[in-house]
Protein backbone atom coordinates (compact mmCIF):
# COMPACT_ATOMS: atom_id res chain seq x y z
CA UNK A 1 0.00 0.00 0.00
CA UNK A 2 1.23 3.39 -0.82
CA UNK A 3 2.12 5.97 2.08
CA UNK A 4 -0.57 8.53 2.56
CA UNK A 5 1.71 11.09 3.99
CA UNK A 6 5.61 11.82 3.48
CA UNK A 7 7.29 14.61 4.86
CA UNK A 8 10.37 15.69 2.78
CA UNK A 9 14.29 16.76 4.83
CA UNK A 10 14.82 20.16 4.33
CA UNK A 11 17.48 20.52 1.67
CA UNK A 12 20.43 22.52 1.54
CA UNK A 13 20.00 24.92 -1.52
CA UNK A 14 22.47 24.88 -4.49
CA UNK A 15 23.51 28.78 -5.07
CA UNK A 16 24.20 29.83 -8.65
CA UNK A 17 26.03 32.98 -8.67
CA UNK A 18 25.73 35.83 -11.37
CA UNK A 19 28.13 34.81 -13.80
CA UNK A 20 27.37 30.92 -13.97
CA UNK A 21 23.81 31.32 -15.19
CA UNK A 22 21.91 33.19 -18.01
CA UNK A 23 18.97 34.40 -16.06
CA UNK A 24 19.51 38.34 -16.68
CA UNK A 25 17.53 41.46 -15.63
CA UNK A 26 17.17 42.86 -19.15
CA UNK A 27 15.01 39.86 -20.02
CA UNK A 28 12.62 40.27 -16.73
CA UNK A 29 9.70 42.58 -17.28
CA UNK A 30 9.78 45.96 -15.99
CA UNK A 31 6.82 45.63 -13.78
CA UNK A 32 8.05 42.66 -11.78
CA UNK A 33 11.35 44.60 -11.52
CA UNK A 34 9.17 47.10 -10.11
CA UNK A 35 7.72 44.38 -7.55
CA UNK A 36 11.05 42.86 -6.76
CA UNK A 37 13.00 45.90 -6.18
CA UNK A 38 10.38 47.65 -3.60
CA UNK A 39 10.27 44.16 -1.59
CA UNK A 40 14.35 44.03 -1.75
CA UNK A 41 13.83 48.02 -0.60
CA UNK A 42 11.95 47.21 2.33
CA UNK A 43 13.74 44.50 3.75
CA UNK A 44 11.93 41.39 2.91
CA UNK A 45 13.39 38.56 0.74
CA UNK A 46 11.98 38.88 -3.20
CA UNK A 47 12.20 35.97 -5.45
CA UNK A 48 11.24 35.59 -8.98
CA UNK A 49 9.69 31.87 -9.21
CA UNK A 50 8.37 29.16 -11.15
CA UNK A 51 7.50 29.12 -15.02
CA UNK A 52 9.48 32.29 -15.57
CA UNK A 53 12.62 31.42 -14.26
CA UNK A 54 12.47 27.99 -15.97
CA UNK A 55 11.92 29.82 -19.53
CA UNK A 56 14.50 32.39 -18.77
CA UNK A 57 16.98 29.28 -18.29
CA UNK A 58 15.31 27.51 -21.65
CA UNK A 59 16.14 30.65 -23.82
CA UNK A 60 12.28 31.32 -24.09
CA UNK A 61 10.04 34.84 -23.52
CA UNK A 62 7.93 33.74 -20.50
CA UNK A 63 4.11 34.93 -20.28
CA UNK A 64 4.03 36.04 -17.09
CA UNK A 65 6.70 36.61 -13.82
CA UNK A 66 5.33 35.43 -10.51
CA UNK A 67 7.07 36.54 -6.91
CA UNK A 68 7.22 34.74 -3.95
CA UNK A 69 8.55 37.00 -0.69
CA UNK A 70 8.01 36.62 3.33
CA UNK A 71 6.19 39.47 3.55
CA UNK A 72 2.79 38.40 4.42
CA UNK A 73 -0.69 39.40 1.79
CA UNK A 74 -1.18 42.30 4.39
CA UNK A 75 1.99 43.49 4.25
CA UNK A 76 2.13 43.39 0.25
CA UNK A 77 -1.47 45.09 0.49
CA UNK A 78 0.22 48.32 2.62
CA UNK A 79 3.42 48.12 0.35
CA UNK A 80 1.57 48.09 -3.06
CA UNK A 81 -1.13 50.05 -3.22
CA UNK A 82 -2.23 49.38 -6.60
CA UNK A 83 -2.59 45.86 -5.53
CA UNK A 84 -6.02 43.75 -3.98
CA UNK A 85 -6.26 40.50 -2.09
CA UNK A 86 -7.84 37.26 -3.70
CA UNK A 87 -7.95 33.81 -2.43
CA UNK A 88 -10.03 32.64 1.37
CA UNK A 89 -7.09 29.93 2.39
CA UNK A 90 -4.27 30.79 0.35
CA UNK A 91 -4.05 34.21 -0.25
CA UNK A 92 -1.75 36.29 -2.80
CA UNK A 93 -1.58 39.78 -3.88
CA UNK A 94 -2.17 41.43 -7.18
CA UNK A 95 0.02 44.55 -7.98
CA UNK A 96 -1.21 46.13 -11.05
CA UNK A 97 0.52 48.08 -13.36
CA UNK A 98 -0.65 50.87 -16.46
CA UNK A 99 -1.91 48.52 -19.60
CA UNK A 100 -3.99 45.81 -17.67
CA UNK A 101 -0.44 43.95 -16.76
CA UNK A 102 -0.50 41.95 -13.64
CA UNK A 103 2.50 40.68 -11.23
CA UNK A 104 0.83 38.20 -8.67
CA UNK A 105 3.28 38.18 -5.46
CA UNK A 106 2.41 35.50 -2.94
CA UNK A 107 3.51 34.47 0.67
CA UNK A 108 6.24 31.35 1.30
CA UNK A 109 3.64 28.53 1.92
CA UNK A 110 4.25 25.04 3.78
CA UNK A 111 2.32 23.41 1.69
CA UNK A 112 0.00 23.09 -1.65
CA UNK A 113 -3.59 23.83 -1.01
CA UNK A 114 -4.69 20.14 -2.00
CA UNK A 115 -2.00 18.40 0.26
CA UNK A 116 -3.14 16.92 3.77
CA UNK A 117 -3.03 19.22 6.70
CA UNK A 118 -1.54 17.96 9.78
CA UNK A 119 -3.89 17.70 12.66
CA UNK A 120 -3.06 19.92 15.73
CA UNK A 121 -0.73 22.28 13.71
CA UNK A 122 -2.02 25.97 14.45
CA UNK A 123 -3.75 27.52 11.18
CA UNK A 124 -1.19 30.23 10.73
CA UNK A 125 1.47 27.81 10.55
CA UNK A 126 0.00 25.43 7.93
CA UNK A 127 0.37 27.82 5.09
CA UNK A 128 3.22 30.14 5.79
CA UNK A 129 6.81 28.43 5.54
CA UNK A 130 10.16 29.28 4.46
CA UNK A 131 11.69 29.55 1.05
CA UNK A 132 12.75 25.91 1.22
CA UNK A 133 9.18 24.48 2.23
CA UNK A 134 7.98 26.60 -0.59
CA UNK A 135 9.89 24.78 -3.00
CA UNK A 136 9.09 21.72 -1.91
CA UNK A 137 5.25 21.98 -2.39
CA UNK A 138 5.75 22.70 -5.56
CA UNK A 139 4.68 19.70 -8.39
CA UNK A 140 7.76 19.41 -10.56
CA UNK A 141 11.78 20.16 -10.50
CA UNK A 142 11.95 22.56 -12.82
CA UNK A 143 9.33 24.77 -11.79
CA UNK A 144 10.68 25.33 -8.11
CA UNK A 145 13.85 27.74 -9.31
CA UNK A 146 14.04 31.26 -7.54
CA UNK A 147 15.83 34.02 -8.68
CA UNK A 148 17.11 36.30 -5.89
CA UNK A 149 16.87 40.16 -6.65
CA UNK A 150 19.11 40.47 -3.75
CA UNK A 151 22.46 39.20 -5.35
CA UNK A 152 20.84 38.25 -8.89
CA UNK A 153 21.56 33.92 -8.07
CA UNK A 154 20.04 31.51 -8.65
CA UNK A 155 18.36 29.09 -5.88
CA UNK A 156 17.75 25.54 -6.24
CA UNK A 157 16.36 23.01 -3.21
CA UNK A 158 14.84 20.12 -5.48
CA UNK A 159 17.56 19.71 -8.55
CA UNK A 160 15.73 21.37 -10.94
CA UNK A 161 18.52 23.01 -12.53
CA UNK A 162 19.77 19.04 -13.50
CA UNK A 163 16.83 18.54 -14.73
CA UNK A 164 16.74 21.00 -17.10
CA UNK A 165 20.53 20.54 -18.52
CA UNK A 166 19.65 16.78 -18.77
CA UNK A 167 15.57 17.56 -20.22
CA UNK A 168 13.80 15.49 -17.43
CA UNK A 169 10.77 15.79 -16.01
CA UNK A 170 10.56 15.24 -12.19
CA UNK A 171 8.34 15.18 -9.65
CA UNK A 172 9.49 16.49 -6.19
CA UNK A 173 9.16 13.73 -3.07
CA UNK A 174 7.26 10.46 -4.08
CA UNK A 175 5.17 10.81 -7.65
CA UNK A 176 2.97 8.14 -6.19
CA UNK A 177 1.75 10.02 -2.67
CA UNK A 178 1.81 13.44 -4.82
CA UNK A 179 -0.32 12.13 -6.91
CA UNK A 180 -3.05 11.03 -4.92
CA UNK A 181 -2.96 14.07 -2.95
CA UNK A 182 -3.77 15.39 -6.36
CA UNK A 183 -4.80 14.06 -9.46
CA UNK A 184 -3.90 17.00 -11.28
CA UNK A 185 -0.58 16.85 -10.66
CA UNK A 186 -0.67 13.70 -13.52
CA UNK A 187 -1.89 16.43 -16.19
CA UNK A 188 0.76 19.20 -15.71
CA UNK A 189 3.67 16.17 -15.91
CA UNK A 190 2.67 15.62 -19.50
CA UNK A 191 1.65 19.21 -20.15
CA UNK A 192 5.36 19.92 -19.32
CA UNK A 193 6.74 17.11 -21.28
CA UNK A 194 4.87 17.80 -24.11
CA UNK A 195 5.65 22.22 -23.85
CA UNK A 196 9.32 21.06 -23.25
CA UNK A 197 10.04 18.05 -25.20
CA UNK A 198 11.43 16.56 -22.16
CA UNK A 199 11.25 12.97 -21.39
CA UNK A 200 9.25 12.02 -18.64
CA UNK A 201 11.39 10.46 -15.93
CA UNK A 202 10.22 6.62 -15.72
CA UNK A 203 9.09 6.14 -12.13
CA UNK A 204 6.88 9.02 -12.82
CA UNK A 205 5.45 7.65 -15.50
CA UNK A 206 4.65 4.43 -14.40
CA UNK A 207 2.80 5.91 -11.65
CA UNK A 208 0.88 7.83 -13.83
CA UNK A 209 -0.24 4.44 -15.62
CA UNK A 210 -1.36 3.12 -12.29
CA UNK A 211 -2.87 6.49 -11.15
CA UNK A 212 -4.34 7.88 -13.29
CA UNK A 213 -8.32 6.51 -12.39
CA UNK A 214 -7.72 9.11 -9.36
CA UNK A 215 -8.50 11.89 -12.05
CA UNK A 216 -12.12 11.39 -12.06
CA UNK A 217 -11.85 11.98 -7.89
CA UNK A 218 -11.40 16.03 -9.01
CA UNK A 219 -13.55 18.47 -9.60
CA UNK A 220 -14.98 17.97 -12.82
CA UNK A 221 -14.75 22.20 -13.99
CA UNK A 222 -11.36 22.09 -12.48
CA UNK A 223 -10.19 18.95 -14.94
CA UNK A 224 -12.13 20.72 -18.09
CA UNK A 225 -10.34 24.17 -17.47
CA UNK A 226 -6.60 22.17 -17.01
CA UNK A 227 -8.09 20.31 -20.29
CA UNK A 228 -8.36 23.45 -21.94
CA UNK A 229 -4.99 25.19 -21.20
CA UNK A 230 -3.61 22.95 -23.55
CA UNK A 231 -6.24 23.75 -26.25
CA UNK A 232 -3.97 26.77 -26.25
CA UNK A 233 -0.47 26.04 -25.70
CA UNK A 234 0.75 25.37 -28.78
CA UNK A 235 2.06 21.35 -28.02
CA UNK A 236 -1.85 20.18 -28.00
CA UNK A 237 -0.42 17.73 -30.23
CA UNK A 238 2.03 16.11 -27.96
CA UNK A 239 -0.04 16.69 -25.03
CA UNK A 240 -2.41 14.41 -26.05
CA UNK A 241 -0.51 11.87 -27.76
CA UNK A 242 1.11 11.26 -24.17
CA UNK A 243 -2.51 11.44 -22.90
CA UNK A 244 -3.21 8.49 -25.00
CA UNK A 245 -0.28 6.32 -24.35
CA UNK A 246 0.09 6.92 -20.93
CA UNK A 247 -4.21 6.03 -20.95
CA UNK A 248 -5.22 8.95 -18.77
CA UNK A 249 -7.27 10.48 -21.64
CA UNK A 250 -9.48 7.54 -21.13
CA UNK A 251 -9.63 7.95 -17.21
CA UNK A 252 -11.07 11.39 -18.18
CA UNK A 253 -13.65 10.27 -21.11
CA UNK A 254 -14.40 6.92 -20.06
CA UNK A 255 -16.88 6.72 -23.29
CA UNK A 256 -13.85 6.97 -25.99
CA UNK A 257 -12.31 4.00 -24.29
CA UNK A 258 -14.60 1.69 -26.64
CA UNK A 259 -15.16 3.80 -29.39
CA UNK A 260 -11.78 5.21 -30.42
CA UNK A 261 -9.69 3.21 -31.93
CA UNK A 262 -6.15 3.36 -33.15
CA UNK A 263 -7.24 5.16 -36.50
CA UNK A 264 -9.26 7.61 -33.96
CA UNK A 265 -6.44 8.32 -31.72
CA UNK A 266 -4.26 8.95 -34.78
CA UNK A 267 -6.62 11.11 -35.99
CA UNK A 268 -7.42 13.30 -32.60
CA UNK A 269 -3.57 13.63 -32.06
CA UNK A 270 -3.38 14.81 -36.23
CA UNK A 271 -6.37 17.67 -35.41
CA UNK A 272 -4.57 19.03 -32.20
CA UNK A 273 -1.12 20.00 -34.70
CA UNK A 274 -3.14 21.48 -36.74
CA UNK A 275 -4.58 23.68 -34.12
CA UNK A 276 -0.61 23.85 -32.42
CA UNK A 277 0.20 25.42 -36.09
CA UNK A 278 -3.02 28.19 -36.08
CA UNK A 279 -2.10 29.24 -32.24
CA UNK A 280 1.65 29.75 -32.71
CA UNK A 281 0.37 31.79 -36.14
CA UNK A 282 -1.59 33.91 -33.65
CA UNK A 283 -5.31 32.88 -34.74
CA UNK A 284 -7.81 33.52 -32.60
CA UNK A 285 -9.91 30.82 -31.44
CA UNK A 286 -13.10 30.34 -29.90
CA UNK A 287 -13.74 27.91 -26.72
CA UNK A 288 -16.44 26.69 -28.64
CA UNK A 289 -14.40 26.05 -32.10
CA UNK A 290 -11.76 24.03 -30.03
CA UNK A 291 -14.20 21.82 -28.72
CA UNK A 292 -15.71 21.19 -31.78
CA UNK A 293 -11.99 20.24 -33.09
CA UNK A 294 -12.19 17.99 -30.02
CA UNK A 295 -15.12 16.29 -30.43
CA UNK A 296 -14.31 15.28 -34.33
CA UNK A 297 -12.52 11.87 -33.88
CA UNK A 298 -15.20 10.67 -32.09
CA UNK A 299 -18.39 11.59 -34.30
CA UNK A 300 -16.30 10.38 -37.32
CA UNK A 301 -16.81 6.88 -35.95
CA UNK A 302 -20.77 7.63 -35.30
CA UNK A 303 -23.75 6.68 -37.84
CA UNK A 304 -25.17 10.17 -37.93
CA UNK A 305 -28.18 11.48 -39.84
CA UNK A 306 -28.24 13.45 -42.83
CA UNK A 307 -30.85 16.26 -41.84
CA UNK A 308 -29.36 19.79 -40.37
CA UNK A 309 -31.99 19.28 -37.70
CA UNK A 310 -31.97 16.14 -36.67
CA UNK A 311 -28.08 15.95 -36.79
CA UNK A 312 -27.80 18.77 -34.56
CA UNK A 313 -29.98 17.53 -32.33
CA UNK A 314 -28.02 14.37 -32.32
CA UNK A 315 -24.45 15.55 -31.61
CA UNK A 316 -26.28 18.36 -28.60
CA UNK A 317 -27.15 14.30 -27.00
CA UNK A 318 -24.10 13.28 -27.73
CA UNK A 319 -21.63 16.06 -26.17
CA UNK A 320 -22.64 15.37 -22.57
CA UNK A 321 -21.91 11.59 -23.14
CA UNK A 322 -18.52 12.05 -24.47
CA UNK A 323 -17.36 14.77 -21.65
CA UNK A 324 -18.04 11.55 -19.09
CA UNK A 325 -19.44 13.88 -16.30
CA UNK A 326 -17.37 16.89 -17.02
CA UNK A 327 -19.11 20.04 -16.61
CA UNK A 328 -20.24 21.97 -20.38
CA UNK A 329 -22.20 25.55 -19.90
CA UNK A 330 -25.42 25.14 -21.85
CA UNK A 331 -24.77 27.57 -24.01
CA UNK A 332 -21.01 25.95 -24.91
CA UNK A 333 -22.85 22.75 -25.87
CA UNK A 334 -25.83 25.16 -27.98
CA UNK A 335 -22.65 26.37 -29.51
CA UNK A 336 -20.65 23.22 -30.50
CA UNK A 337 -23.22 21.40 -31.83
CA UNK A 338 -24.61 23.87 -33.98
CA UNK A 339 -21.07 24.27 -35.31
CA UNK A 340 -20.20 20.66 -36.21
CA UNK A 341 -23.79 20.13 -37.69
CA UNK A 342 -23.48 23.03 -39.83
CA UNK A 343 -19.90 22.13 -40.96
CA UNK A 344 -21.07 18.31 -41.86
CA UNK A 345 -23.53 19.94 -43.69
CA UNK A 346 -21.07 22.57 -45.83
CA UNK A 347 -18.62 18.88 -45.95
CA UNK A 348 -21.61 17.16 -47.97
CA UNK A 349 -22.78 20.07 -50.72
CA UNK A 350 -18.71 20.35 -51.24
CA UNK A 351 -18.49 16.51 -52.04
CA UNK A 352 -21.87 16.71 -54.03
CA UNK A 353 -19.91 20.11 -55.81
CA UNK A 354 -23.26 21.90 -54.84
CA UNK A 355 -23.02 25.53 -53.67
CA UNK A 356 -23.50 26.50 -50.32
CA UNK A 357 -27.50 28.05 -49.65
CA UNK A 358 -27.69 31.42 -48.51
CA UNK A 359 -29.32 30.53 -45.62
CA UNK A 360 -26.50 28.68 -44.01
CA UNK A 361 -24.25 31.38 -44.95
CA UNK A 362 -26.21 33.77 -42.93
CA UNK A 363 -26.38 31.77 -39.81
CA UNK A 364 -23.51 33.70 -36.94
CA UNK A 365 -21.78 29.99 -36.30
CA UNK A 366 -21.18 29.92 -39.93
CA UNK A 367 -17.74 31.55 -39.98
CA UNK A 368 -16.41 29.21 -37.41
CA UNK A 369 -18.11 25.93 -38.74
CA UNK A 370 -16.11 27.33 -41.88
CA UNK A 371 -12.95 27.42 -40.17
CA UNK A 372 -13.87 23.82 -38.55
CA UNK A 373 -14.20 22.43 -41.93
CA UNK A 374 -10.37 24.01 -42.89
CA UNK A 375 -8.85 22.66 -40.08
CA UNK A 376 -10.40 19.01 -41.07
CA UNK A 377 -10.10 18.97 -44.72
CA UNK A 378 -7.62 21.33 -46.02
CA UNK A 379 -3.72 20.22 -47.17
CA UNK A 380 -1.11 20.48 -44.13
CA UNK A 381 0.52 22.66 -46.81
CA UNK A 382 -2.19 25.03 -47.29
CA UNK A 383 -3.58 24.63 -43.85
CA UNK A 384 -2.81 28.40 -42.49
CA UNK A 385 -3.83 30.14 -46.47
CA UNK A 386 -7.11 28.35 -45.98
CA UNK A 387 -7.75 29.57 -41.92
CA UNK A 388 -8.27 33.22 -42.92
CA UNK A 389 -10.87 35.23 -41.68
CA UNK A 390 -14.65 34.58 -43.97
CA UNK A 391 -16.31 37.64 -44.80
CA UNK A 392 -20.24 36.70 -44.84
CA UNK A 393 -22.41 37.57 -47.47
CA UNK A 394 -24.26 40.64 -46.98
CA UNK A 395 -27.81 40.45 -46.31
CA UNK A 396 -29.60 42.61 -49.35
CA UNK A 397 -31.25 46.03 -48.01
CA UNK A 398 -34.89 45.20 -47.11
CA UNK A 399 -36.83 47.21 -49.79
CA UNK A 400 -38.56 50.61 -48.34
CA UNK A 401 -42.23 50.34 -47.97
CA UNK A 402 -44.12 52.33 -50.48
CA UNK A 403 -45.53 55.01 -48.96
CA UNK A 404 -49.66 55.10 -49.94
CA UNK A 405 -51.06 58.07 -50.16
CA UNK A 406 -54.85 58.98 -48.97
CA UNK A 407 -57.16 60.59 -51.13
CA UNK A 408 -59.05 63.20 -50.20
CA UNK A 409 -62.58 63.22 -50.91
CA UNK A 410 -63.52 66.54 -52.79
CA UNK A 411 -66.37 68.59 -50.90
CA UNK A 412 -69.02 70.16 -52.59
CA UNK A 413 -69.61 74.14 -51.57
CA UNK A 414 -71.08 74.50 -48.46
CA UNK A 415 -69.08 71.71 -47.28
CA UNK A 416 -71.59 69.54 -48.57
CA UNK A 417 -70.65 66.74 -50.35
CA UNK A 418 -70.94 67.05 -55.01
CA UNK A 419 -74.04 65.09 -56.22
CA UNK A 420 -73.40 62.95 -59.23
CA UNK A 421 -75.51 63.89 -62.29
CA UNK A 422 -79.01 62.14 -62.37
CA UNK A 423 -79.67 62.81 -58.26
CA UNK A 424 -82.29 64.91 -56.93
Amino acid sequence: MRQQHQEFAIPQPRIIPRPEHQVSRKDISLEALKVLYRLHHAGYLAYLVGGGVRDLLLGKKPKDFDVVTDARPGELRKLFRNSRIIGRRFRLVQVFFRGGNIVEVSTFRRRSEFDETEEGVPARDKTYGTPAEDALRRDLTINALFYNIADFSLVDYVGGLEDLENGRIRVIGDPGVRFVRDPVRMLRVLRHAARTGFAIDPGVWEEIQALGHLIRTCAPARVRDEVLKDFRSGAAGPFFDLMLRSRLFYAIFPAWDSRLDRRGEKRLVSLMGRLDRLVKAGSTLSDSLLWAVFFTPLLEQESRPRGFKELREFIHEKVPEALGGIEFPRQRRDDVALMLALEEIVANLEREKRSIPVRYQRLTAYPEAWLLHQIKESPEEKLLEKCQPLEIPARPPKPRPRRVRKRRRRKGRGGGEKKSEGEG
